[in-house]
């Protein structure tokens, strides 16, 4: 190829990218950060391998990337910009109010109390107005930016979870996560679920390496990573660092506990008899009953705002919400009891209204068989990597706990259900790869007891 060949390809080449840039800068900026992740979490699969993982990775970008498009060209012109959900416009505006009020352009008194008012606020929105302040407006971009954030995550986790839990197992955990429709669809919306993924995501491989590291050293450096994560986290959510402390710490413990038999059985018997007896002492009896009190009193909140709902107490205390602050402990343990066995159940498939939760029935199935399918990957998980296999379980259990006390929603529930996923869409890989290795093989369930060669890490 001639030098005015090479000229002329690479001046196209620059005008492409200067076009692009000034259409969607973020898209220019995100793409190649999306790339060299999958270059770096793709690095030592086998060719079979890598081609399964680059058609995944390359389909959920493209999908991606398709939705995106197509939310701009549905651009009617009836408001500033398109959104998949309602909340996204509170994203959207409020990060441009902040953006401009930093830049001192004009506004009107109101835009500035709904940009600064307490409710709602978090990181994430001032990281929208910077990057905003930085690129220009970008109702769209956002969009692309989050489907980066959340195609980040799954790629870090892939390569955390690949080398113990093998290839198809972990290829199966990464096409629940790309592809699974609510997923999906809030990958790619502006709201900040793909951001607290992210941060989620980076607290897990930083409490797991934490786990492996050999000096203090290396150890102090990854608990500065978990305690970051952490902070991030709270920032973006509230209740996120209880998350990640609860997650990280109980999974350390779990994960020193489980290869020890002994000290396995010894826990199982004292833990109960020491949360039981720390529940008889007054104090913490009362401590815990107003921190309940506080879930429910979120959950009735929920339960009254727009969209359907489902309850989980008594009608009396929806009726007044202030009955709630002197509710029994009868009453607060029917209330924890039911908040998980609605978690788990709601939208309960008998009790549909309305079309779209119609639409939503097969995912609802498919969440009842991700469910079945978890504990037979616990199992295996713990058998292959007891450290690892704790810290989802425990990340996992965490992140229900959170949800589980203060829904009431429906659309909300099934939205914040998808912050469990990231830990439990591995450990439902793995089962269902156990199950039909069983299946096929006769073969039990073996310890894997060593890093495959590839050397992930």
């Amino acid at each position: 190829m001639s030098r005015r060949q090479l000229t002329v390809i690479a001046i196209g080449a620059g005008t492409a990218v200067g076009i692009a840039y000034a259409l969607s800068p973020l898209t220019i900026i995100c793409l190649p950060a999306v790339i060299a992740m999958s270059l770096w979490a793709g690095a030592g699969l086998d060719s079979r391998e890598r081609r399964w993982f680059i058609a995944l990775i390359a389909l959920a970008a493209i999908a991606r990337l398709a939705a995106v498009s197509a939310l701009f060209l549905s651009w009617d012109g009836r408001m500033p910009f398109e959104s998949l959900f309602g909340d996204e416009l509170f994203f959207k505006n409020r990060s441009l109010w902040i953006r401009n009020h930093g830049a001192g352009l004009p506004m009107s008194p109101a835009d500035v109390i709904y940009a600064f008012e307490d409710v709602g606020i978090s990181s994430y929105l001032y990281g929208l107005s910077l990057l905003q302040a930085i690129v220009g407006k970008a109702p769209y971009g956002i969009h692309v930016l989050n489907s980066a954030c959340y195609l980040t995550a799954v790629l870090m986790l892939f390569r955390l979870v690949r080398p113990v839990f093998g290839g198809v197992a972990a290829l199966t955990g990464m096409g629940v996560l790309l592809f699974t429709p609510s997923l999906f669809m809030w990958s790619i919306s502006a709201l900040k679920e793909p951001s607290y993924t992210l941060a989620a995501a980076v607290e897990l491989w930083c409490a797991v390496h934490l786990a492996r590291s050999a000096t203090w050293r290396e150890r102090a450096r990854w608990l500065i990573g978990v305690a970051v994560a952490t902070v991030a986290l709270e920032t973006l959510r509230r209740g996120g660092s209880m998350v990640a402390l609860a997650g990280a710490a109980g999974g350390l413990f779990l994960g020193f506990v489980l290869p020890r038999p002994k000290l396995t059985l010894l826990t199982a018997a004292f833990v109960p008899v020491a949360v039981v007896g720390l529940l008889m002492v007054p104090p913490v009896q009362q401590r815990a009953l107003d921190a309940v009190r506080g879930w429910a009193v979120y959950h009735a909140g929920h339960v009254g705002s727009a969209g359907y709902s489902y309850h989980i107490l008594e009608g009396r205390y929806y009726f007044d919400a202030r009955r709630i602050y002197d509710m029994p402990g009868d009453d607060a343990i029917v209330f924890v009891l039911n908040s998980f066995k609605s978690y788990v159940t709601e939208p309960a498939p008998w009790r549909i209204e309305s079309k779209p939760m119609l639409a939503y029935l097969p995912e609802q199935m498919f969440w009842y068989v991700l469910l079945a399918l978890a504990p037979f990957g616990v199992v295996a998980a713990v058998r292959r990597d007891p450290m690892l296999a704790a810290l989802l379980v425990t990340h996992a259990f965490a992140a229900a706990t959170v949800v589980a006390m203060t829904s009431g929603n429906i659309g909300t529930l099934i939205r914040h259900r998808g912050l469990v996923m990231p830990y439990l869409a591995w450990l439902a890989g793995l089962g269902l790869y156990e199950l039909m290795r069983s299946a096929v093989t006769g073969a039990p369930v073996r310890a894997n007891q060593g890093i495959p060669a590839h050397g992930h890490s």
